[in-house]
C-alpha cells in the first residue's frame, strides 16, 4: 500500500474502510507492529465483514491499543452514543447555585460544628497515651485526663505509680 492511499484511508475513516483490501493491512500490519490506527482499521475490517477470527483480531488490537473504550465504541456504537445523552442532561453549576436551600440544608448549616466535632470523638482504650491524657489536663479536661491516666495504668502495669500520682495531682487541682 503506497502512502497517498493510506493517507487517503485515515483522512476519510469510515467512507475508505469498506474499499480496503484486508490483505494489504494484514502486510501493514505485520511491517509495522506496533501502529494502533493499522489495527484499529483490521479491527473495523473484521467486524463489518464479521470475520470468523474477529475474537483474536480483537485480542491483538487490544494489546496495542492505548484506550481499549475507543475499541468498544468502535465495536458498539449505539451504547456511546447512549452514554453522550446521559452527559448532555447534566446541570450545570450555575443552575445548581441558583436552587434555593431547602430547609435541611438551612438546619444543617445552622448547627454549631464544634458540638458534632466533640460527640464525633471516640475516646478508645488502644489509642490513649501519656500525650493524649497530658493534653486533656491541659485543656482543662480533668475528667478525660483522670479517665485516660486509669486507662494507662491498666495498659502499663509498670508505670501505675506514676500515673496515680499524676491523678492526685489533678484531683488536688480539681479542689
Amino acid at each position: 500500500m503506497k502512502k497517498p492511499v493510506f493517507n487517503r484511508i485515515v483522512k476519510n475513516f469510515k467512507k475508505n474502510i469498506a474499499n480496503t483490501n484486508s490483505s494489504e493491512i494484514n502486510k501493514l500490519k505485520t511491517k509495522f507492529p506496533y501502529c494502533e490506527l493499522i489495527h484499529k482499521i483490521s479491527l473495523i475490517q473484521a467486524h463489518n465483514n464479521d470475520d470468523i477470527n474477529f475474537n483474536e483480531i480483537l485480542a491483538l488490537s487490544s494489546l496495542y491499543s492505548t484506550n481499549r473504550r475507543q475499541l468498544f465504541t468502535i465495536i458498539n456504537p449505539k451504547v456511546a452514543a447512549t452514554k453522550f445523552t446521559k452527559v448532555l442532561n447534566r446541570h450545570n453549576f450555575e443552575e445548581w447555585l441558583q436552587k434555593p436551600l431547602t430547609e435541611t440544608m438551612k438546619s444543617d448549616l445552622e448547627k454549631p460544628t464544634f458540638n458534632r466535632f466533640e460527640k464525633s470523638i471516640s475516646d478508645d482504650d488502644f489509642l490513649t497515651t501519656e500525650t493524649l491524657a497530658e493534653l486533656y489536663f491541659e485543656q482543662g479536661h480533668y475528667e478525660r485526663a483522670i479517665q485516660a491516666y486509669n486507662i494507662l495504668c491498666l495498659k502499663y502495669p509498670k508505670k501505675s505509680s506514676f500515673f496515680a500520682n499524676r491523678i492526685k495531682d489533678i484531683k488536688t487541682k480539681i479542689n
